[in-house]
């Protein structure tokens, strides 16, 4: 009996370490209800240098909010083309596991820059993942996903700094 029980016991631990080691899945994203909202954090630097955006994408549009410690200096919309769109749900698709090796910045890391991406299926956010880019960390996967929506718009002059 005392046999059985340990066996059982090292079948469920066994189990349940296999399952967590299976890594993310891939997301299945509706293309009608999908969206992307991507964000910029500038690094802290004087507000004529400075500038974050937002972007936001559907399957009909992409909008880009550009500003400077909140004051917008730039807005732009337009629409989408299909092929960049499946691009963009293709990446989308894959990035909890291409984004799993992103980790959080150490203490007291300051001056980088941050990303943030959230994919949602209609109201329900089905992936969300944040980037310090400071002390030599990355986020680049996240700006691979977010690199066919930023070539809709002139990103050079968008982010043009010393106005």
């Amino acid at each position: 009996m005392r046999r059985r029980i340990v066996v059982a016991a090292i079948a469920l631990i066994c189990g349940a370490l296999a399952t967590s080691c299976a890594g993310p899945t891939p997301l299945q994203l509706d293309t009608g209800k999908t969206t992307v909202e991507f964000s910029f954090r500038d690094s802290s630097v004087p507000p004529q240098y400075h500038r974050s955006y937002v972007i936001k994408a559907t399957n009909k549009e992409a909008s880009i909010t550009v500003d400077s410690y909140g004051d917008v200096l730039a807005q732009e919309t337009t629409a989408m083309p299909a092929d960049t769109w499946t691009k963009v749900l293709e990446l989308a698709g894959t990035l909890p596991t291409r984004a799993e090796a992103i980790s959080e910045p150490e203490p007291g890391c300051t001056g980088g820059t941050a990303s943030k991406i959230v994919i949602r299926d209609g109201d329900q956010d089905r992936y969300s993942k944040s980037a310090e880019n400071c002390g030599g960390r990355s986020d680049k996967p996240l700006t691979e996903t977010v690199a066919p929506l930023e070539a809709l718009f002139d990103m050079k002059q968008l982010l043009k700094t010393g106005n």
